[in-house]
């Protein structure tokens, strides 16, 4: 991957894996919604819905599990996802509300981009305290297109004024550092499984195992 060399005014961050941990919640809510139907969803197939909207997700499953209820199942992992959110908010990731403190201090835009649903992304923000930190929220179900597409970040970058390329994106599933790079945006890849995948991670500009590490890197390029 080329190193990105434009000016950078703004960061967009994903939020599901990247700054609260809420891909265990998913996974578990895709087993909880196979025993209610009485079907077994592949780790495989959990691994491809990770960075997804719902729409592609929905695809994803009719596609992988033709035969079965897909609709009732869909529903039913819903279900559980929202029942398991709701009874404690998820974990914020480590680093996370440091580096988004730090940024703040630096007086950077931020904006969220995240391919849950807005409501859900209000809701997730407001329970792990960390709605304050973004000027602009994007989800996926106010664009067309879903990751691997750009279209998302640059929404984001254009609601803050910027263009994308004059962004860093952090991301954690191979869907969303795809769309990352493809906006043109410095990718930054902060993967929920350490080594990351090598295919998912030539779309990244930088890859770090966690927040902490990527800020020691990203707030110099705002602090000059």
């Amino acid at each position: 991957m080329e190193k990105h060399s434009h000016t950078l005014r703004a960061v967009l961050f994903d939020m599901d894996g990247t700054l609260i941990d809420t891909e265990r919640i998913g996974a578990a809510s895709w087993d909880h919604a196979g025993a209610d139907i009485g079907v077994v969803v592949p780790d495989s197939l959990k691994r491809d819905m990770v960075g997804r909207n719902m729409n592609d997700i929905q695809a994803l499953v009719e596609k992988h599990m033709a035969g079965e209820d897909t609709k009732g199942l869909v529903d039913r992992a819903n279900h559980h996802y929202h029942r398991l959110i709701q009874e404690a908010p998820p974990p914020v990731k480590s680093g996370a509300r440091e580096l988004l403190e730090a940024l703040r201090d630096l007086n950077v835009p931020m904006a969220l981009a995240t391919s849950s649903r807005h409501a859900q992304a209000e809701d997730k923000l407001g329970r792990t305290g960390l709605r304050e930190f973004f000027q602009v929220i994007v989800a996926g179900d106010q664009v067309d297109r879903g990751k691997p597409d750009p279209e998302i970040f640059q929404t984001a970058a254009e609601a803050l004024g910027v263009h994308a390329r004059e962004c860093a994106v952090f991301e954690d599933s191979g869907p969303g550092i795809e769309a990352a790079e493809r906006s043109g945006a410095l990718a930054v890849f902060v993967p929920e499984s350490w080594p990351p995948d090598p295919a998912q991670a030539l779309f990244a500009h930088e890859v770090f195992p966690d927040l902490n590490r990527a800020a020691a890197f990203l707030l110099p390029l705002f602090a000059r």
